[in-house]
């Protein structure tokens, strides 16, 4: 016995898949621009943007006379800001053997005094740029970050920790400066260190990467910045491509972090086009929103202790970041087996021969406990659409032989959601950071995912049509 849906029914779930696909196209909301009337304790758009056209007039690599005057104009401001900047030189200690400087380094560092310091937040960026641009995003933005982060804390109250201002050169040469950081005296005294690059001059930027045991780190994310742009399944790609910033170093020396970047019009990334009018002034807000306001959180936080575990965490423009933690995927993996497999038994009791749509929903089942067990930061891609498709088919092997309207062919519409929601809104960053080629087997294997996740309502839809017909 097969359940037929009406053709008002069967329209309704057809309208409901329309309108998660349209609703998986609208962006993460963005920040507002910091407007004339804000307080002094606000971060100051306009202010971060003179910053970045003082920085970025020219190409400043490491050894170049604009270098130099860049270093003196951030130890300038440094100061104006009343702190007492040092300069850490040298070279650092490494193995290999494409690592040859020929420039001594010059890292910047600052420390803004807490009240009772428990560790200090650290936000880092790097000063070179690339030989061919100046800089403006890469890494100037960052630069303007931390500057006009600093003015607004000492604008505010005194917060609990110390903050260090690390500013590193030879970032460009083969994170240089880092790793001469972790010859620093300071080097393991960060409790937190918050990184920020760009890789295009554009864009949402979001938090793409974090150390392990992430969990306390990604809450405090939550905390801090609801709305933040962040998913686990990009740092899960991150790691596994061969792609470093600072925080690389940082992490290897057993420091916790988190790394910020925007990465739209990449095609200016690294040439003469890095410049302050290509420069996206809402991305250089959300970089200090992400800045001030976990320098704020973590700066007022116990950092000698926090709990261990991983967390599984992604964002829609309805939730903000949802966060859980990374062993509660095992539970999602075993909830979506219990139900398949009283799907199948439902079919089974009402003798319903070929349940072909099972067997694809199934082998997913198996693959999520693979991805969980790999990759648990991916396996919510799986888990949620999944989970729908479990119930879609239960609700469907359960229904009645005609299937009208009513909270049955409501649920199917709604156990749709996941798979667009969570999965579409990723397709396009994937295609900007990876390029068109390389992101070509995670689209098609995204497609997939989505068509069997969805095989319930499209049985549904075409079942009814080839009864009517």
């Amino acid at each position: 016995m097969k359940t037929v849906g009406t053709p008002a029914a069967r329209w309704a779930v057809v309208a409901s898949l329309a309108l998660w696909l349209g609703l998986s196209l609208v962006p993460l909301p963005r920040a507002a621009l910091t407007p004339i009337t804000a307080a002094v304790s606000d971060f100051c758009v306009k202010c971060a943007m003179e910053q970045v056209r003082a920085i970025a007039q020219k190409p400043h690599p490491v050894g170049s006379r604009e270098h130099d005057r860049v270093r003196d104009y951030i130890q300038a401001e440094l100061a104006r800001q009343g702190l007492e900047p040092q300069l850490q030189t040298g070279f650092p200690e490494f193995y290999s053997y494409r690592l040859h400087p020929v420039h001594e380094l010059q890292n910047i560092l600052a420390r803004l005094p807490g009240t009772a310091n428990t560790r200090p937040v650290m936000l880092a960026a790097h000063y070179d740029s690339a030989t061919r641009g100046p800089g403006a995003s890469d890494d100037g933005s960052g630069v303007a970050v931390l500057l006009e982060t600093l003015r607004a804390l000492r604008a505010g109250p005194p917060l609990r920790n110390d903050v260090i201002f690390l500013i590193t050169d030879g970032e460009e040469a083969g994170l240089l400066g880092a790793r001469l950081f972790m010859e620093h005296p300071w080097h393991d005294q960060p409790g937190v260190t918050l990184n920020f690059e760009a890789r295009g001059t554009a864009g949402h930027a979001k938090m793409f990467e974090t150390s392990a045991d992430n969990r306390w780190l990604v809450r405090g994310l939550q905390t801090a910045v609801p709305q933040a742009d962040a998913t686990s399944v990009a740092f899960e790609i991150y790691r596994r491509m061969p792609n470093d910033t600072d925080l690389s170093v940082f992490k290897a020396g057993a420091l916790a972090g988190m790394n910020f970047a925007f990465i739209e019009h990449p095609e200016y990334y690294h040439t003469a086009q890095d410049t302050v009018e290509h420069l996206d002034p809402v991305s250089l807000q959300e970089q200090g929103r992400y800045a001030l306001s976990l320098a704020r959180w973590f700066g007022n936080q116990d950092l000698d202790h926090h709990p261990a575990g991983d967390a599984v965490y992604f964002a829609t423009p309805f939730t903000g970041l949802i966060v859980y933690p990374a062993n509660r995927a095992m539970l999602l993996a075993g909830v979506a087996m219990l139900i398949g497999a009283a799907a199948g038994w439902a079919g089974r009791r009402r003798h319903v021969r070929g349940l072909r749509t099972g067997y694809p929903l199934a082998l997913l089942a198996v693959l999520q406990w693979w991805v969980v067990a790999r990759a648990p930061g991916a396996s919510y891609l799986i888990a949620w659409p999944l989970l729908g498709g479990m119930v879609a088919a239960l609700v469907l092997l359960t229904a009645p032989p005609t299937l009208g309207l009513g909270w049955r062919a409501a649920a199917m519409a709604l156990c749709a959601a996941p798979a667009f929601l969570l999965v579409v809104p990723l397709l396009p960053d994937l295609v900007v950071a990876l390029t068109l080629r390389r992101a070509a087997p995670i689209l098609a294997a995204a497609a997939v995912l989505m068509l069997i996740c969805l095989l319930p309502q499209l049985v549904f839809v075409m079942r009814g049509a080839a009864a009517s017909d």
